[in-house]
């Protein structure tokens, strides 16, 4: 289950508290029970009395339809009539009951999560798996019977996927698939294109409406595929180049030799207020350092104290000229 579900099933009111208690049902009779899941029920359980009275209802319920099928074995001849048409009875208003609760629990349960500009957030869900998304970003998550998906509709989020073969996790990024084999790998969508980068581990790409059973193409640590409208290309990317690529999940960004253009480019990804450089030819020059996300004024600094530039406002925008 994710975390999702823990938002849809904390709905004010019974039903909420209903609909959680059959998903603890379904999971402790039907499915493989762990104990990790024994500790996140009895937390549960702990929460409110409520809890407690929900699932147990519904226990009961369930151990009551099979102490009637008992009784109605001891039962002499003369009752039986009788009898049975009272165990049908009950047993059509708690197979109805538990049917209700089985549909709800095991319809798929979604969620979206998003970011506005310069935000950063960690969703992460109860089989472990992390998700962190990047500044102005949005994504839709299903978890059902079958696996994990995931869309993302903008912006940049990074995995660490906790593995389960029989309930695989998908990224869709428009008309491409991510697949999941074990990994942590980062996914960035801009107008430049799609960019999947494994940190660690291997992950399938491919074209979403491709069949499952086809083969993918495979990923491992240190490869990143750049995908357009047009063109495919896979290059290897260095510990180095990865970490500096992920430096946003420490609140800054690394330039390495960055064009200033580019670098600009990347602070305005963060920031309602641009920079913008006035002369392209500054634009190609190279620029290294470490500033925070969320302070151009910094950047300004930066490019003052290593390129000698300056810095002005104009028209609500920071323009950079010699």
């Amino acid at each position: 289950m994710s975390e999702a579900l823990d938002r849809q099933s904390d709905a004010p009111g019974a039903l909420g508290v209903e609909a959680r208690a059959a998903d603890w049902f379904d999971r402790k009779h039907f499915w493989t029970w762990t104990d990790s899941d024994q500790a996140e029920f009895d937390a549960w359980l702990a929460e409110s009395p409520a809890h407690e009275i929900a699932f147990w209802r519904l226990q009961g319920a369930w151990g009551r339809a099979g102490r009637l099928s008992v009784l109605h074995l001891k039962r002499p001849a003369r009752w039986r009539g009788t009898f049975l048409i009272q165990v049908a009875a009950a047993m059509v208003l708690v197979t109805t009951m538990v049917t209700g609760y089985w549909m709800y629990a095991t319809q798929p349960q979604t969620a979206a999560y998003a970011t506005k500009l310069g935000g950063h957030e960690t969703v992460t869900f109860s089989d472990g798996t992390r998700v962190e998304l990047n500044t102005n970003t949005a994504i839709r998550v299903a978890y059902t019977a079958n696996g994990r998906e995931f869309w993302l509709d903008k912006g940049e989020t990074y995995f660490q996927v906790v593995h389960d073969k029989a309930h695989p996790l998908t990224v869709y990024v428009g008309d491409r698939r991510i697949t999941d084999i074990g990994t942590k790998f980062d996914v960035r969508q801009d107008s430049g294109g799609l960019e999947v980068a494994v940190v660690e581990g291997r992950v399938g790409f491919d074209a979403a409406a491709a069949p499952r059973s086809a083969s993918p193409l495979l990923l491992t640590k240190g490869e990143a595929v750049v995908a357009t409208a047009t063109d495919m290309s896979v290059v290897r990317k260095s510990d180095r180049e990865l970490m500096n690529e992920l430096s946003w999940r420490r609140g800054v960004i690394v330039f390495d030799g960055t064009p200033l253009a580019e670098a600009a480019s990347e602070m305005n990804r963060y920031n309602d207020q641009k920079i913008v450089i006035a002369d392209p030819k500054l634009g190609r020059i190279a620029v290294t350092g470490t500033v925070s996300v969320s302070d151009p004024q910094q950047f300004v600094r930066m490019t003052q104290y290593l390129l000698g530039l300056h810095g002005e406002q104009a028209n609500g925008e920071i323009v950079i000229s010699r």
